[in-house]
């Protein structure tokens, strides 16, 4: 069993940035710093949130529908597949592989952390977190959440919650979580410092497991995914309000796309 480097997030920290980078020079990525690169069932490994999170709460993509319903036998099945992906791929060889999935910094609880555990080996893995200013997150989740046709929440426990109090910029006990859980195997990257210094999160990211320097590696500088400005999302029949129809339609009119409204759906 390899070296495991789970980067855990957090949310808005140019995650999707390095994700795609690495996707899309993995064979280069892997041949120059020996890392290999886990293939979840989505570019952002979100189904590891999703099976690790306590019952009663919900990561954006559960609200969404990308998963069956908690509790079936759909998702027993389910849970198993990511259970046995994730371990075909640790133990394929024993190069480091690095898990990137941002929904992790979602988990907070004693139980979730158990359930992470039993994925992830606390004495082979190391976890890597960036963090950036809570007003700066704030500000640009309620911009995802907006695309994404989630209504802020007045509940404190809620992933919507983006009140200045939110336990999503309670960084301590996050930190706290997961330095109990995986000892002293564990990193924080500055995501602001990052950007004024390298206008990317992407050397430090690298950094995290290799000494490989960046000008021996593919170019990075020009991956700058400002999810704020992609397409706007399908609407989603009970989540989307008239706004989101109205701006689906506008973008579909401007790039001269065809067809009615769409009346449901899941993105």
């Amino acid at each position: 069993m390899g070296r495991v480097i789970l980067h855990i997030g957090t949310l808005k920290t140019g995650t999707t940035s390095f994700q795609r980078w690495f996707f899309d020079n993995e064979s280069a990525i892997t041949a120059a710093t020996g890392c290999r690169w886990f293939h979840g069932a989505f570019p952002d490994a979100r189904e590891i949130a999703a099976a690790c999170i306590d019952d009663g709460r919900q990561t954006p993509a559960m609200a969404l529908g990308f998963f069956p319903e908690r509790g079936s036998d759909a998702w027993l099945g389910w849970r198993r597949e990511v259970d046995r992906s994730l371990r075909s791929q640790v133990d394929a060889a024993d190069t480091p592989i690095l898990v990137s999935c941002e929904a992790l910094c979602l988990l907070r609880s004693p139980t979730e952390m158990e359930r992470l555990a039993g994925l992830f080996d606390p004495a082979t893995t190391d976890v890597v977190l960036a963090l950036r200013s809570p007003a700066g997150f704030l500000s640009s989740w309620k911009q995802h959440l907006e695309h994404d046709f989630f209504r802020r929440s007045n509940d404190p426990a809620s992933f919507a919650y983006v009140a200045t109090d939110s336990w999503l910029v309670d960084y301590d006990s996050l930190k706290d979580a997961y330095k109990t859980t995986f000892g002293g195997r564990f990193s924080v990257i500055d995501y602001d410092t990052c950007l004024a210094r390298d206008g990317s999160i992407i050397p430090a990211l690298t950094a995290t497991f290799t000494g490989t320097p960046m000008d021996a590696l593919p170019e990075w500088r020009g991956y700058h995914l400002n999810r704020s400005a992609r397409p706007p999302r399908k609407p989603v029949r009970g989540l989307a309000r008239p706004r989101h129809y109205l701006r689906w339609w506008r973008w579909k009119l401007s790039r001269g796309i065809r067809g009615h409204p769409p009346r449901g759906g899941t993105a």
